[in-house]
Order: C-alpha cells, then sequence, then structure tokens
C-alpha cells in the first residue's frame, strides 16, 4: 500500500497489538509509513509483532501493558513518547469477550469484561489525550467496538455487549468533543472476524476469579472476514475520517442489515405507542 502524508514518519500506538484485529493494523500502518508501538498483555507477543514488522523494514516498539490498571498505561505513555516523541493515531483495539447469560455471569467476569473493554479504554484516553492535544498537525484516535453493540437481541453476550455499548458513546462523544482540537475519531465495528478472541480468558487475571465457561471453544471464529481486510478497512476509514467503519463477512451484511432495522422497529413501535392515549 503507498503511505499517505497524514501517516508516512508518524507513530502509532495499537493496544491487542500482539495477535488478531491489532497484529493486522500494526502491519498495515507499518506498510503505510508509520512507527508502531505494540502494545499487549501478552509481551512475547508484541515482541514478535514488532520484530516481524522491524524484520519487512518498519520500525517498530513492543511494551508490555495491563490497559486495565492506569499505571501501566502511563508507563506505557511514557515508553512511547520516550522513544519516538508523539503518537499522532492511537489505537484502542484491546478487548476480551466472554459468552454467558447475565443470571449465570459471575460479578468477576462483568468486572473483568468493563475493565479491559471500558476502563481499559478510559485509562488509554486520559494518558494519551494531554499528550497528543499538545502536538500540532494530524493526529486521529481510533477505538475498537463490535457489530454486537448494534445487536437488538444480545442473548448470551448481553455483558459484553453492553461493553461495547459503552464505547459507541464514549467515541462518539469524543469525537463532537475533540472537533474543535484538530482530532479526528474513528469507531471501528468489526463482526466475526478470524481472531482468537474466543481464547479471551487465556489473559484472565485470577483477581476476577473463576473462568467462565467456554460453549463455542477457544479455536479461531468460523466463517469470518480475515483480519488483514478488517486492517484495510478501518485505515482506509480513518483516512477518510469515517465517524464509523463496520468490518464483517460479505456473507454476515444481510443478517446485520436486519438486525439494525430491528432496533429502528423497536424504536418506532415505541413512538407508536408513546403518540397513543394513555388508558
Amino acid at each position: 500500500m503507498p503511505a499517505h502524508a497524514e501517516l508516512e514518519g508518524r507513530t502509532a500506538l495499537v493496544t491487542g497489538g500482539a495477535s488478531g484485529i491489532g497484529a493486522a493494523l500494526c502491519a498495515e500502518l507499518s506498510d503505510r509509513g508509520m512507527a508502531i508501538v505494540v502494545a499487549d498483555i501478552d509481551y512475547e507477543g508484541a515482541q514478535r509483532v514488532a520484530a516481524g514488522l522491524r524484520q519487512r523494514g518498519g520500525t517498530a516498539l513492543a511494551v508490555a501493558v495491563d490497559v486495565s490498571d492506569p499505571d501501566s498505561v502511563e508507563r506505557l505513555a511514557q515508553a512511547a513518547y520516550a522513544e519516538y516523541g508523539s503518537v499522532e493515531l492511537l489505537c484502542n483495539n484491546a478487548g476480551v469477550l466472554l459468552f454467558g447469560t447475565i443470571e449465570d455471569s459471575s460479578l468477576g467476569d462483568w468486572r473483568w469484561l468493563a475493565s479491559v473493554n471500558v476502563e481499559g479504554l478510559l485509562n488509554s484516553l486520559h494518558a494519551f489525550l494531554p499528550r497528543m492535544s499538545a502536538q500540532t498537525g494530524w493526529k486521529h484516535v481510533m477505538n475498537t467496538a463490535s457489530t454486537h453493540a448494534f445487536l437488538a437481541d444480545p442473548s448470551f453476550t448481553a455483558l459484553y455487549t453492553a461493553t461495547k455499548q459503552a464505547i459507541v458513546a464514549v467515541t462518539q462523544g469524543l469525537r463532537h468533543e475533540l472537533r474543535e482540537q484538530g482530532f479526528g475519531v474513528t469507531l471501528l465495528c468489526p463482526g466475526q472476524a478470524d481472531t482468537r478472541i474466543l481464547d479471551s480468558q487465556r489473559n484472565r487475571p485470577e483477581r476476577f476469579g473463576r473462568r467462565a465457561d467456554e460453549p463455542f471453544g477457544t479455536g479461531d471464529v468460523p466463517l469470518a472476514i480475515g483480519v488483514d481486510e478488517v486492517a484495510r478497512r478501518a485505515v482506509a476509514g480513518l483516512l477518510a475520517d469515517a465517524e464509523i467503519v463496520f468490518a464483517l463477512p460479505s456473507e454476515g451484511l444481510e443478517q446485520f442489515r436486519g438486525q439494525l432495522e430491528e432496533w429502528w422497529r423497536l424504536a418506532d413501535d415505541a413512538l407508536v405507542r408513546h403518540t397513543e392515549p394513555l388508558a
């Protein structure tokens, strides 16, 4: 891919960069001429990704981070700025997934999901936004949510979906709040991507209690869009300053469109009832 003026010679930081969509984003952005900070709780995996980028002629640094720990994220920001002096693109991509009913899920399940997916996002924003705000020129934030945030029936993924809905709200608010400071903000919503997200609990800390059941196993996501394609769509979207980027298998487009229409139907039915006389 050709480099772009917005990206070439600048620095991108990708959380969850050791595998899946994060690793694909690192590769795509490196090919576009960016220096990459590969940040992940899986430090060995981050090192492998960074080494691969350097072997391809790129510039990359691996940093261990637990996004649920604000002090760890602050150390990440210090390391990134010490190495490169600036971060122009912040990709808040780290995320975890659990399946299960609300009744059967433990408070530890919720706290773990929220600590990574929601608090991890906020920890990153609080560490990087003040630094990025002091910079001039092009700067962008991309937050990874999920198509699950738009499900009218999130049965068995309600807790995960709730965290992704929070990311949607934060990102949409952030886009409008940061506009006058020269930031672009993009929401990335993958759906059924070829990642290891079914095996999220491999990095679950003991403090969140027993592991939840894994009814679909811990292997790769079946019938999925490739992570390289997700990364290409994501980068094209942020270069266009798109508000939302969807990336899902072509076979699932009509099903997802139907899910969105179901949301509209629920809202429309509620509005119709609102106009009816009260009994």
